[in-house]
This record gives C-alpha cells, structure tokens and sequence, in this order.
C-alpha cells in the first residue's frame, strides 16, 4: 500500500476485528466460565466474526487478484498426453 492511501474498506474492518477480538474472547471466556449465558453469546459470536470476516477479506483478495491483467507469456507445450 502506498503511503498517504487511506487503506481499502475491507481491511479497516479487518483490522478492527483484529483487535476487538481477543478481548471478546476473554471477556466472553470469564464471562462463560462464571455461567453467564451472555458470555457463551459472546463467544459465538467472537467464533461467526472471525470466520465470516477470514471468508469475506479472502473473496476480495480473490477478486482483486483475479481481476488483474494476466501476463502476456506464451503457453507451455503439454506433453502429459504424449504417449
């Protein structure tokens, strides 16, 4: 990233989730162990962010890499059906 870019949407959401959680997981760890319900909702939670959020930065990078212009090389000749 050049400097002096503000950094793209889906990586400033990254980065919050990044820092948000493992304060949630030990706030919602304590919080279950000592059997509040809300702690075991916050873990859940914790678990569906962070996956959600590795699924949607990794279709984007996806998207973003498959968008580029390909190179121009030429093609290598496939010898695998040679017999």
């Amino acid at each position: 990233m050049m400097s002096g870019q503000a950094p793209p949407p889906l990586l400033r959401l990254w980065r919050i989730v990044g820092l948000l959680n493992m304060p949630a997981f030990i706030v919602g760890g304590f919080a279950a162990v000592a059997s509040h319900r809300w702690g075991a909702y916050v873990l859940i939670a914790n678990l569906v962010v962070q996956i959600g959020s590795h699924l949607m930065v990794g279709a984007w990078a996806y998207r973003e890499v498959m968008t580029r212009p390909w190179p121009k090389v030429a093609s290598l000749d496939d010898d695998d059906w040679d017999g």
